[in-house]
């Protein structure tokens, strides 16, 4: 069964129906970290968006082809260009060691915390400080269009001379001369004209020749010429955060145009923001919640993966501890189910998905295409959990129906993430409560020489992802 897909696009402030460039495929940018801290949980909200994303257009069955960019020159708003302030050097200047080094730890953490959450690799992670070349490229063929101008201090994309200039953000050319927030450079054509590349900062650290001198690049340029290298002139989807919208996605709209002379992305997807007490997540707030302290406070990743999982992309999510006990609880409902059916037979491998519940793929994929509406989703999980259990408590279920069951699950997995990561957990006590006695059970068949029974009850600990291993002081469970 097709779907038609409905989003919520930025640029034009509607639902569309969504129409990829090419049939069957998906091209997603997805604006990737600025890694000179480690993300904090609110930054885990956007790619969790963009995972949700992504496994749902595979869902309903689409080919992907997904690049999330790192940004390790660290630009982070048009006022730090201006200022020539580069947060990553700013950060190595702290702890006393290279930006190059910075970058690579947040990197590696930001890796890290994406497997922790399950989320699942982008087909590429380009790096800013490997593109320098597109980069100059991209600002030559602008140059030479008339779009940028060459000053003293550096490269400026004029924005008058695209006409486009605010579809997306609102700012027009005349709203931003009236509310410029720092001196404007006198070198400026227009107050809302922004930096391609700029020479005038003598003690940048990261800095490379050009055509118009030594110097860096400006933050918008990195985006727009790693997408246009590895996803072409013309993309279906770009994502990011709501404050990415302006200056950031308005002036990768005008450089990425007014080069190709294409429409750059169809689709412009933004998350709302994670908040506490109503205000904004933010590394600069000290606001620094991370996945780690998500784990000290005894919270898994995955119950942090369903609690973002149960509120709409482009609805704020007001965080609590609270609000993640909910989601504990909720997850170990899941958990409790995905052991009952355990009980009756193992999760099939592989799982033959034309033996599934047709009705309730239908209504989860519905879901889905609905502006990606992932709290809709999510109730049909919990429908479908609640349906299930009635017919195991009254044992009104045959394994052959069980099987179905399982691979209903495992297909809406694909996009929820969490069975995986459910029965491969490490503080599984109620499992292990569940399986110590088969243990005991199977140590008291192999003493009475019943060897038949002992192999039946390790092969029924195994189901469970436990391997039973003997020492001289008895056996123990382990973990697969």
């Amino acid at each position: 069964m097709s779907y038609k897909i409905k989003f919520y696009n930025s640029l034009t402030k509607k639902e569309e129906d969504f129409n990829p460039v090419h049939k069957g495929k998906v091209r997603i940018y997805n604006c990737g970290p600025t890694v000179y801290k480690r993300q904090h949980i609110g930054n885990m909200r956007r790619f969790l968006f963009a995972d949700f994303l992504r496994r749902s257009m595979e869902f309903l069955g689409y080919r992907v082809n997904e690049v999330t960019n790192i940004t390790d020159v660290g630009h982070l708003t048009q006022d730090d260009i201006e200022a020539g302030e580069d947060k990553i050097e700013k950060e190595a200047a702290r702890n006393k060691t290279s930006p190059q080094q910075i970058a690579n730890q947040e990197t590696k953490l930001f890796l890290s915390d994406l497997k922790l959450l399950n989320i699942q690799p982008s087909h590429k992670y380009p790096r800013a400080t490997k593109h320098i070349k597109e980069m100059q490229d991209l600002i030559s063929t602008m140059i030479d269009k008339d779009f940028a101008y060459v000053t003293d201090v550096g490269v400026f994309f004029d924005i008058s001379k695209f006409n486009k200039y605010g579809e997306l953000s609102g700012n027009t050319v005349d709203m931003l001369a009236d509310g410029t927030r720092l001196a404007v450079r006198p070198e400026k054509r227009n107050p809302g004209d922004f930096a391609l590349w700029l020479t005038d900062k003598t003690d940048q650290l990261q800095q490379w020749d050009s055509p118009w001198g030594r110097g860096y690049p400006g933050w918008h340029i990195e985006c727009s010429a790693m997408s246009l290298k590895y996803l072409g002139d013309e993309i279906d989807i770009h994502t990011g955060g709501e404050d990415n919208k302006f200056p950031h996605h308005e002036n990768e709209i005008a450089q990425s145009e007014a080069a190709t002379g294409n429409k750059f992305a169809h689709t412009w997807m933004h998350n709302a923001h994670l908040q506490m007490s109503g205000k904004k997540l933010a590394k600069r707030e000290g606001q620094q919640l991370t996945l780690d302290t998500v784990i000290e406070k005894g919270y898994s990743p995955a119950t942090f993966r369903l609690m973002v999982f149960g509120s709409h992309y482009r609805t704020k999510i007001e965080f609590s501890w609270e609000k993640m006990d909910k989601a504990k609880e909720n997850l170990k409902t899941i958990t409790r189910f995905l052991n009952r059916l355990q009980e009756i037979t193992p999760r099939p491998k592989p799982p033959k998905y034309k033996e599934s519940d047709v009705e309730t793929i239908n209504k989860f994929s519905s879901a889905l295409a609905d502006d990606l509406n992932t709290p809709d989703a999510l109730a049909v999980v919990y429908d479908y959990i609640k349906q299930i259990n009635k017919k195991l408590d009254e044992e009104n279920i045959t394994k052959s129906e069980v099987k179905a069951v399982w691979n209903t699950i495992i297909q809406i997995d694909h996009v929820l993430g969490l069975v995986k990561p459910i029965l491969n957990q490490d503080n599984t006590d109620e499992v292990q409560e569940k399986l110590t006695p088969l243990l005991r059970e199977r140590e008291k068949a192999r003493k009475n020489g019943d060897f038949e029974q002992a192999d039946k009850l390790r092969k029924e600990i195994e189901s469970h992802g436990y391997l039973i291993k003997d020492t001289k002081n008895g056996a123990s469970l382990e973990k697969e």
